[in-house]
């Protein structure tokens, strides 16, 4: 006889709906936020020891682009696609000048803890025939230009990334409860209590289970959470370091200055002309 889970309300208490079942799946959420899609010519293509918050997906149309990763060299090879995950550090070099299509984008928090390293996929002619749509709807300015068919490819190629790159989504549902309520509410003041009343913990258990299956406290999380959007916003926006400060919940310009330099080894001004 299979065992169900105890009845559960799907709406809050007092509402005038009435849905109730039984939970039999339940997945992480998971979103595709396309930040940067584009053709480019590259005539030197120097990062050192980078790492960002986000994926890149790296589509080389020549040879001549090398990413460098804990000292191994991987050749950016036409005909291939390149996923490489958030924070995962990597230097790279040109050979000689050569083009690329590229796109930056986030899958949300659980995602994005993804295992760190450089995955490299073979491009079918259906994958071409996408890229060569999408360059050609960003060659036409006035056009509307909505990244969906960005979103299919990365979809297409995340997809085929080896189980071991996503060891994080076995994570405990209440871990993913807190995560995904600190992801949610970057720019409030979230204290420990909060974070372990909406994941249904004391906050001695709350750090005890994230010390046991993120091998970080709750708080620390949250920090990283914060950092992220604030390396977002520097990278994808204009909005002064002070707003994005604020935004992300990080009190105010000095205090994001010095979680900067503590934990990315930079200062947001640094950040911001780094990546331009």
């Amino acid at each position: 006889m299979s065992h169900k889970s105890s009845i559960l309300s799907v709406v809050p208490a007092g509402s005038a709906h009435r849905v109730q079942g039984y939970r039999s799946v339940a997945l992480p959420s998971v979103t595709v936020d396309i930040l940067t899609t584009r053709k480019i010519e590259l005539q030197k293509w120097e990062l050192q020891r980078l790492n960002d918050p986000y994926w890149r997906l790296y589509w080389p149309m020549q040879e001549g682009g090398v990413v460098e990763i804990e000292g191994i060299s991987t050749a950016l090879n036409p005909g291939a696609v390149y996923l490489i995950p958030p924070h995962t550090t990597f230097s790279t070099m040109t050979l000689r000048p050569f083009s690329k299509w590229y796109c930056h984008f986030n899958l949300g928090p659980v995602a994005d803890r993804a295992a760190p390293g450089i995955y490299s996929f073979r491009a079918t002619s259906g994958h071409m025939t996408m890229l060569n749509e999408l360059i050609k709807i960003g060659a036409k300015p006035q056009s509307v230009r909505f990244p969906w068919i960005s979103i299919q490819l990365v979809s297409e190629f995340v997809r085929k990334l080896p189980a071991s790159v996503w060891e994080q989504q076995q994570l405990d549902a209440r871990v993913l409860r807190a995560m995904e309520f600190m992801n949610q509410h970057l720019g409030l003041k979230l204290t420990a209590d909060q974070i372990a009343r909406h994941a249904g913990l004391s906050v001695r258990n709350l750090n005890h289970l994230f010390k046991e299956e993120v091998r970080q406290p709750p708080m620390r999380i949250l920090l990283d959470y914060r950092l992220d959007e604030a390396c977002r916003l520097l990278r994808h926006t204009d909005d002064s370091i002070e707003d994005i400060a604020e935004t992300c919940g990080l009190v105010n310009r000095h205090y994001f200055s010095r979680m900067m330099r503590q934990y990315r080894n930079t200062s947001p001004a640094a950040y911001r002309s780094e990546q331009s």
